[in-house]
């Protein structure tokens, strides 16, 4: 593998730990977690934007009359194609920084039903994680045209620690975001010089890793899916394995796909054009038996971003009704948004039920004004919280899942609950990461049901912990462990 020598002296906080990213040797094993700033020499569409690299595509027999599929037109080609019968066709483009400025409204009236933005890549060489420069201004203009958005990652995973990082990079990201389509794992070869490819790994080490993103994906409430050519799918992944969690996107440059597996997307060509992009754009399909985006059910306690559909909706409906948590606005609960250390002070405030306080210059960030003045002071002032040594409380700093677990630690230990049965956590694999005053608290967290992996073998104890998240947090603390606190 070629060496290359990345310098980025930026100091990153991501899944709620601060990261600088150093210099870094591809040769050299790295820390999945590493992020570094956008590199054309790192990017793995480079060679394919530029030319350099063309995806082979073998001869196969197109006919216009394949068993089993109906002609489909492609006003972005001007050719027709043969999709699989009986579903409804929808027609997306997927961009990156490549398609350089773009004009969403003339991309929408163009007839484009959705768009798959990229939000970013695990470097060919280098192996970290950047990310898209367009990809905010990408997201913001899309959903203003109002284009229904999924995302990807171009992935460059070879461990489940790599592909587990590169999930939490993206839902670190899509935070602010209404994503009504899937969150995909882009898993391809970069050549034969990018390090997926050197680094030889089999067919079940592929399969393992694409499991990891997609399981940390669904999680976190949001659809799978994972994307790769024909050859990919047949010859390099088990596919079979993973239509367990997600959705297949093939990507398969002919007329006529011979791929016999289950895909619900397929990207069919790379050389389409379309109005409010000045440069080719890849071309898809997306197949459903019904709307491209289902109405998934009604609303809960009156916010538009909680359905009765989504995993968290029996716990926003009981955080709400007991008082411990409420919406950022009249009508948003804002459930993929990270919480904050304020926010997570609130709460446990409500749940004491807001006993009077005398505000005292504790914290420098702290004003005596301030909503969460209260609620902080009293957190401190009971030991269920702490601020750091430079004196603040770090009020907007995001609150990590291991720090959430320390907290109710804390108060179970200060209210009367039984903190004494503990788990081993040997199953997963990144509690190393877990920080050392939290072992304890996250070892009580898992064996009384109140913190769950992210997948079957992670925790990501630093990962940032979402609204949505803390509200499940509360639910299975207070109807188990805990229910004495509600009485």
């Amino acid at each position: 593998m070629k060496k290359r020598l990345l310098a980025a002296f930026l100091a990153f906080t991501f899944c709620g730990s601060a990261l600088t990213a150093l210099a870094i040797e591809s040769t050299e094993p790295i820390n999945p977690d590493t992020v570094a700033a956008y590199s054309e020499a790192e990017d793995p569409l480079t060679s394919q934007k530029k030319g350099d690299l063309v995806e082979y595509t073998p001869p196969e027999f197109n006919s216009d009359k394949a068993a089993g599929k109906t002609a489909q037109y492609s006003f972005l080609t001007g050719e027709t194609y043969q999709v699989p019968s009986g579903y409804n066709v929808f027609h997306g483009i997927d961009v990156s920084k490549w398609e350089d400025d773009i004009n969403w409204s003339k991309v929408k009236n163009a007839g484009i039903d959705y768009a798959i933005i990229r939000v970013g890549y695990r470097g060919t060489g280098n192996g970290a994680l950047s990310e898209d420069p367009m990809f905010d201004t990408y997201m913001e203009g899309a959903i203003h045209a109002g284009i229904p958005v999924g995302v990807y990652i171009y992935s460059q995973a070879l461990t489940v620690e790599e592909a587990t990082a590169e999930a939490n990079f993206v839902l670190e990201r899509v935070q602010e975001y209404q994503i009504s389509l899937p969150i995909v794992m882009d898993y391809e070869f970069c050549g034969n010089s990018g390090r997926l490819y050197q680094a030889h790994l089999s067919k079940s080490e592929m399969t393992k890793n694409a499991l990891a993103f997609c399981e940390t994906i669904s999680n976190a409430g949001y659809q799978p899916m994972l994307y790769a050519n024909k050859s990919f799918l047949t010859d390099n992944i088990n596919a079979n394995e993973v239509e367990d969690i997600a959705s297949i996107w093939l990507a398969h440059y002919t007329t006529s796909t011979s791929y016999s597996g289950a895909y619900t997307q397929w990207q069919y060509s790379d050389t389409g054009r379309v109005s409010g992009i000045n440069t080719d754009v890849d071309c898809n399909f997306y197949l459903t038996k019904g709307d491209l985006v289902p109405d998934p059910g009604d609303s809960v306690k009156g916010f538009t971003d909680v359905l009765s559909s989504n995993w968290y909706a029996e716990a926003v409906s009981f955080v709400v009704d007991h008082n411990l948590m409420s919406g950022t606005s009249a009508s948003t609960f804002s459930p993929n948004v990270a919480l904050t250390r304020v926010m997570a002070a609130q709460i446990l405030y409500s749940l004491s039920g807001k006993p009077p306080v005398s505000y005292s210059a504790v914290y420098k960030d702290v004003s005596a004004d301030a909503w969460y003045s209260d609620a902080v002071i009293w957190a401190y002032q009971n030991g269920i919280m702490s601020g750091y040594t430079n004196g603040t409380f770090g009020v907007n700093d995001v609150i990590t899942r291991e720090q959430i677990a320390t907290i109710l630690y804390s108060y179970s230990n200060r209210y009367g609950v039984d903190t004494s049965s503990l788990q081993n956590l040997n199953k997963y694999t990144d509690a190393s990461k877990i920080s050392s005053y939290a072992v304890t608290p996250m070892q009580w967290a898992v064996a009384n049901g109140i913190i769950s992996g992210r997948t079957s073998t992670t925790l990501v104890p630093q990962g940032s912990a979402t609204r949505a998240e803390c509200a499940a947090m509360l639910r299975s603390y207070l109807i188990g462990i805990g229910s004495s606190l509600l009485a």
